[in-house]
Order: structure tokens, then C-alpha cells, then sequence
């Protein structure tokens, strides 16, 4: 493939316009001593390389430069193929070239917001820095006595690839830059066991509820956009987070939030939950215009409330015993969980486990490599079983067994299976026909599906094998699940 470019070589000529942001102004005479033109004229085609040259590119009308902490503007004109700036004065002395972009105006010299961008200089550090021989970055020295000539590669400018320039999202072309902002208190199980923590260096320090510690994830149509998050700002501000929405075409956005909490014996970003929306939308927030949410407790009067955090390994090994259908603690089959460092509210143990797919085996005697997930955040479930109403109603179901005095091992597999697979009740692998103890548990269980169990209560723990894709549709093997007391 065909990689295009054009070279820009700098010359000391005439004079430039420090810029507010990147509006269109008057041009103004500024004195400095030394005059800078750029000049650009298309050379060899580089092979082997990516095409990153529009079809019918744009013309250039003014370019946007960066020259230290200075951001200047100018127009640019066309003579046989070869475009030019007008001049900028620059005291004599060293300088660093941090941003060059060669503008197409939109048909509108007095209005900048359709303006779109042609060609640019990738920034030091980014992905297309390779493709050129100085990315925005380097040093240049203006000499007092001669002219200074420093030559740039630019490359053309596609809006879906500007990460890969090292750009932030405000160079996108016909673009609004939308903002939500977001608080959160976090009530952990245990707020003793985050002695360490960036908790313990609050205001307050410690206590029962404090200060959530997040980070949100922004994604724009399935595509990454940047991450915020409030580590760095005082604890009583909310975090602003900003994100591009396309004046021309819909846009799809998610927002994955993620806890700072305990992780084993450490602490990290943990998944939460996933916000989804689009274009102008907002989520839900108060008169404040705050979006605010809870973990931990899910009575908050908040804009979105969440269920205590459990700290989960990401993965581990699951055995399954031999002996099922009932296995010796009285569930479907016991496992046995192993490779879990220490720390982690689920540990190397025995546990009584329930299958969630009475259509797809499971191996007996057999060791899966499993992720671990919890039931109080679907969202990062794989698509087959992600449906958090469902999960809510199985929480339901095991925190309220003692409404059913009479159920056995088997009665309460069928409920679970009516549940999250739509069991049609013929009985098999030694669970019977559904009866009408099932029939009721699975029905209670669905009157309540915005259930989230609270502390003290249980919550399911689910596993599916490692690796499994987020989207897939189709289980490989049963999904499986334990309880765990919060």
C-alpha cells in the first residue's frame, strides 16, 4: 500500500497570530526579528506503508501551529501544487514545535466550528510518529544572523484516527464536545481492611462511607475514547467528563465505571457497572446537574445505586467433583476452587454450586479454567447470560429459601433452571418434574427483579470459562454459580 506525505521546510520570514483556542480572528503585526514561512510540495510515495491520503483531499486554507506554550494561526496560499504559509517573526533562540495541522476552513472564514482538519504532524509518542522523521516535539534554534530552514512531514488527517496522531478528541471535525459530571460514596464491606488505601488519605480518612474513588471509561460507537478519573481532584468536586458527538451522525456511548477497591491484598480499578446512551442524552442526575451514585448500599437516595463491592479474583480454577445431581453439600455439585491468592472474599475452598444451563454439559471430575464474576455487576457478564434481572431474581430466591420449608436440593435446581433458561419442567439428570414448589419459587423470584442483596445477605458468584468473548451469544459449557454471604 501507498503511504502519502508532504515535506514543509521553515524559513525566517514575516509575522504570525497568537491565538485563543483555534478561533478565526483578525491577523495582527507582531516585531519580532526573525521571519518563519512554511512551504509544502509533494515528494516520493513511501511503500509498504498504510494510505493514509484522502481520495480527493481537501484544499488548505490556514494552518494551526504550536511553538512552545503558544498556539499561532495563519493563511496559506497555493502556487503550482506547492502550499505556502504567510510569515511569522520569532526572536532569536531555541523553540519547540509541539503542534502543526494544516486547516480546510469549511466554505466559512468567520466560522470556525466546521472546520476540518487535512493534514498533520503526528505528536512524539503517538502510533504515526514512526511514519515521519521530527513528530511535533522537537527543538529548532532561530539564529539572529541567518535564515533557519527545518523541514516537517505531514501526514493526512483521518477524524476515526486521530489517537493515532496523539491528538485529543477536540480536533475532530464537525463535533460537539458534550460533559456530564459524576460523584460517588463508596460503603465497603469492611472500611478497616483499606488501611493503605487512597481512602486512608482523605479528609476523613476511614469510615463507614466515604468518597468513592472512580475512574469512567469512555467509548463512542464501540470505539475507545479516554479515561477520567477523580484520583487527582479534591474529593468534594465531581468529575467532569467530556466526550465528542458528532453534529452529522447518531452516536452510540457507553461509560464503564470502575471502583478503586480492594483487590486480594492490594487495591485497583475494579468494573462496576456500564452506563449506555446516545448522542445528546443525558443520564440521570439531580437539580445539580451531578450524577450521583452509591456502592455499597443499595437504600442511597442517589441518581444510581449499586450493591456492596465484592472482591473477587478475576480467574481461577474450578473442579468439578465427581459425584453431582446432588453433589455432598446438597446442590447440584460441590467444586472446588483453587489458584486464588490470598485476600479475596472467595478463597481455595469446597463450595456448593448450582448449574445455570440445564441445556449445555459440564464435564464431571474435570478442572476449568475459569473468570469470576459477580452477580451484582452483569454488565461484564458475557452476552449469553448477561441479564442483570434475572441475576436479581436468583439473588432473591437464595436470600429467601425459608419461604419454601418443604424444597429439596432438586426443587430448588429446577427453580434456578426456570429462571435463567427458561426450563420447560421435564425433569432430567435426576432433577424431577417441575412441581408447583418450582413453579412458585420461580415466580416469587420474578416479582422481585430489581432485588439487590444488601450486607449480611448472599450474592451469586458465577463462572464462565476464561476468555470467554463479551459478546458471545452461545455457552461452551454450563454457566455455573455459588453463593457467597456479603
Amino acid at each position: 500500500m501507498k503511504y502519502f506525505y508532504h515535506i514543509f521546510t521553515v524559513f525566517v520570514l514575516t509575522t504570525l497570530v497568537i491565538l485563543n483556542g483555534c478561533t478565526k480572528s483578525q491577523l495582527q503585526t507582531n516585531d519580532f526579528k526573525q521571519d518563519v514561512s512554511f512551504s509544502s510540495k509533494k515528494i516520493l510515495n513511501k511503500p509498504n506503508s498504510i494510505n493514509l491520503l484522502k481520495s480527493v483531499p481537501l484544499s488548505v486554507d490556514y494552518a494551526i501551529i504550536g511553538i512552545d506554550d503558544n498556539i499561532y494561526k495563519i493563511p496559506t496560499y497555493q502556487i503550482n501544487g506547492t502550499i505556502y504559509t504567510t510569515s511569522i517573526k520569532l526572536n532569536p533562540g531555541n523553540f519547540t514545535l509541539s503542534k502543526f495541522i494544516l486547516m480546510n476552513n469549511g466554505g466559512s472564514e468567520s466560522d470556525s466550528t466546521d472546520d476540518i482538519p487535512v493534514y498533520a504532524l503526528p505528536q512524539s509518542g503517538s502510533e504515526y510518529a514512526a511514519f515521519v522523521n521530527h513528530p511535533a516535539g522537537f527543538h529548532f534554534n532561530v539564529n539572529s544572523l541567518e535564515k533557519k530552514e527545518v523541514s516537517l512531514e505531514v501526514l493526512s488527517f483521518q477524524p476515526d484516527n486521530y489517537q493515532k496522531f496523539g491528538f485529543n478528541f477536540n480536533i475532530l471535525p464537525n463535533t460537539i464536545i458534550r460533559n456530564q459530571f459524576f460523584k460517588g460514596i463508596f460503603i465497603p464491606v469492611d472500611y478497616n481492611l483499606y488501611t493503605g488505601s487512597l481512602y486512608q488519605s482523605q479528609t476523613n480518612g476511614l469510615q463507614p462511607d466515604m468518597p468513592a474513588i472512580f475512574r469512567i471509561d469512555v467509548y463512542r460507537n464501540g470505539n475507545f475514547v479516554k479515561s477520567y478519573s477523580n484520583e487527582e481532584i479534591p474529593e468534594n468536586e465531581s468529575l467532569k467528563v467530556s466526550y465528542p458527538d458528532s453534529k452529522q451522525n447518531p452516536d452510540s456511548f457507553r461509560f464503564d465505571l470502575f471502583l478503586y477497591a480492594k483487590s486480594g491484598n492490594s487495591f485497583e480499578y475494579r468494573f462496576i457497572h456500564s452506563w449506555k446512551f446516545s448522542d445528546d442524552e443525558l443520564l440521570h442526575h439531580g437539580n445539580n446537574g451531578i450524577v450521583d451514585f452509591s456502592i455499597g448500599d443499595a437504600q442511597q437516595q442517589v441518581d444510581y445505586s449499586f450493591g456492596p463491592y465484592i472482591n473477587l479474583p478475576l480467574n481461577c480454577m474450578l473442579t468439578v467433583d465427581p459425584g453431582y445431581a446432588p453433589g455432598s453439600r446438597g446442590s447440584y455439585f460441590d467444586g472446588q476452587t483453587q489458584n486464588i491468592a490470598s485476600g479475596y472474599h472467595l478463597t481455595n475452598n469446597i463450595y456448593r454450586f448450582w448449574c445455570g444451563t440445564d441445556t449445555v454439559a459440564i464435564n464431571m471430575g474435570y478442572s476449568y479454567s475459569m473468570d469470576v464474576f459477580s452477580s451484582l455487576s452483569p454488565e461484564s457478564l458475557p452476552a449469553y447470560t448477561r441479564n442483570s434481572t434475572q441475576w436479581n431474581e436468583i439473588n432473591w430466591l437464595f436470600n429467601n429459601l425459608n419461604n419454601y420449608p418443604f424444597y429439596d436440593w432438586d426443587i430448588l435446581q429446577g427453580a434456578v433452571w426456570m429462571i435463567l433458561n427458561n426450563w420447560n419442567g421435564t425433569g432430567h439428570s435426576n432433577v424431577s418434574d417441575a412441581n408447583s414448589i418450582v413453579i412458585r419459587m420461580a415466580n416469587d423470584a420474578r416479582n422481585h427483579s430489581d432485588f439487590i442483596p444488601g450486607f449480611g445477605q448472599k450474592a451469586a458468584i458465577i463462572f464462565i470459562p476464561k476468555n470467554t468473548h463479551h459478546e458471545e451469544q452461545s455457552p461452551k459449557v454450563q454457566v455455573v454459580f455459588t453463593l457467597l454471604e456479603i
